[in-house]
């Protein structure tokens, strides 16, 4: 390869380009002649179509003649251009500045000329260059030398040229000559965010015409009407199947635990780069299933033939809001509390606080980053009512009983998970209060457990 000037070939690809932009153009022209022909003219614009064809054709040829064919071992992939620089120009004083990195994707034998051809229009191999990640490209400056040549302006047309079919630009910022070039993996990036957009686009819209079908087989005058849960009459039937309950939680949180230890002890090895999407989605899919694992031992770990007492639901409401606050902060949404003390229900201790847990939790995975979810307990004449209003998808009426029973998708809905809102209804039909599923005043879904006096 030549280290000087553009060589004949190079030379000849340039003008090949300007040529076929010139047909464009010329092309162009003519087609707005025949869609607008002047008054008077002494040609037919029809007439040129066979010969802007010829010239078309001819301008394929010379592209194919000046194109230069890989030769066996070229490299073509990821590049440093950094690395590749120093190879170019060892004596040039490289200015590096630390970043996301220096690499493109391209030909090697092209980039190295590009780089030659610039270092030419500097001060010499001897000069200052400078290297730098800027958002999306990878820029490299040189600090422009006296025109010694000629032919400066054709080869930084060719360079102008070179850089376009990269993707990139040829600037010229004061005394500085710089070649931008996409980094390597900016445009299956691109492509990539722009899926994901799309299909959290068409994930809204799917559950927007879920909820609008649901709300359309459902009984208008009965919209506004809570679904309520009252507990089992017979109390030994109760106890006996949250005793299964437990049990089956138990077991299988043990089994959980033992599936996940293997993963847990691999996920030191794994890169804590917030940058690399492949770990950090691993990452969350295994505490996702922690944290799950850790809910079915909190079931499991409760004794059916605990015996209810005198619990200020108000104060242990509190409590569980402060417990939760770091958690809401991680999710982006705000804890409001209102429980003014006291407000005595009779509950096991256990299952009430666990029983809060769920709702908590539901409603902080359900709300969307920014909004609010209110706590609220009053003290009614029956017993302390307690009250969740989070920010998520409303649930219609049709669906709310089965989404409490684990008889349908969340997702349908819009809703990460009905897992909590089983357990809470099942702790609260254990307990004999009465759990209710509405539709919150602020947008929401409210659930609502009204303890017994």
């Amino acid at each position: 390869m030549s280290k000087g000037r553009l060589t004949r070939q190079e030379l000849g690809w340039l003008l090949t380009q300007e040529a076929a932009g010139a047909a464009e153009r010329l092309r162009v022209g003519v087609q707005v002649l025949k869609t607008n022909p002047p008054l008077a003219t002494g040609s037919n614009p029809e007439h040129l179509d066979a010969t802007l064809d010829a010239l078309d054709d001819a301008m394929k040829m010379l592209s194919g003649l000046h194109h230069k064919p890989s030769k066996f071992g070229q490299r073509r992939g990821r590049i440093d251009l950094a690395a590749l620089l120093w190879e170019v120009a060892p004596d040039a004083r490289v200015s590096i500045e630390p970043g996301s990195g220096t690499e493109v994707f391209g030909d090697e034998a092209e980039l190295r000329r590009m780089l030659q051809l610039l270092v030419m229009h500097g001060q010499g191999t001897e000069g200052a260059i400078s290297v730098k990640r800027e958002g999306d490209d990878v820029k490299v400056g040189v600090v422009l030398g006296p025109d010694s040549s000629s032919s400066a302006e054709t080869e930084r047309a060719w360079l102008s040229r070179m850089a376009t079919r990269y993707g990139g630009k040829l600037e010229l910022e004061g005394g500085m000559e710089i070649v931008s070039l996409p980094a390597d993996g900016v445009s299956e990036k691109k492509e990539r965010e722009a899926l994901q957009k799309e299909l959290e686009e068409a994930r809204k819209q799917g559950e927007a015409y879920a909820r609008e079908l649901a709300e359309a087989f459902s009984p208008h005058e009965e919209a506004v009407s809570p679904s309520t849960f009252p507990p089992p009459l017979g109390g030994s039937d109760a106890h006996e199947r949250f005793a299964m309950l437990t049990r089956l939680a138990s077991g299988v949180a043990g089994e959980l635990r033992a599936a996940l230890a293997p993963a847990v002890r691999e996920l030191s090895a794994v890169s804590q780069d917030p940058q690399d999407e492949r770990s950090q989605a691993i990452r969350r899919a295994v505490t996702q299933a922690q944290d799950l694992s850790v809910t079915l031992a909190h079931v499991g770990a409760l004794d059916a033939s605990e015996i209810p007492g005198p619990v200020d639901i108000a104060e242990l409401a509190t409590a569980h809001v402060k417990t939760h606050h770091n958690r809401a902060e991680r999710f982006g949404v705000i804890l409001k509390c209102s429980a003014p003390t006291p407000a005595i229900g009779r509950v096991a201790p256990r299952a009430a606080g666990l029983l809060l847990d769920q709702l908590l939790g539901q409603a902080i995975a359900s709300s969307p980053r920014g909004s609010e979810i209110h706590v609220g307990v009053t003290d009614e004449e029956a017993g302390p009512r307690i009250t969740v209003d989070d920010a998520g998808p409303p649930l219609p009426l049709a669906a709310r009983r089965a989404f409490a029973a684990l008889e349908i998708e969340p997702g349908t809905y819009g809703r990460p998970t009905n897992l909590p809102t089983y357990f809470a209804s099942e702790i609260s039909a254990w307990q004999g209060a009465t759990f209710e599923l509405s539709d919150s005043p602020r947008g929401g879904l409210r659930v609502a457990v009204a303890f017994r006096r």
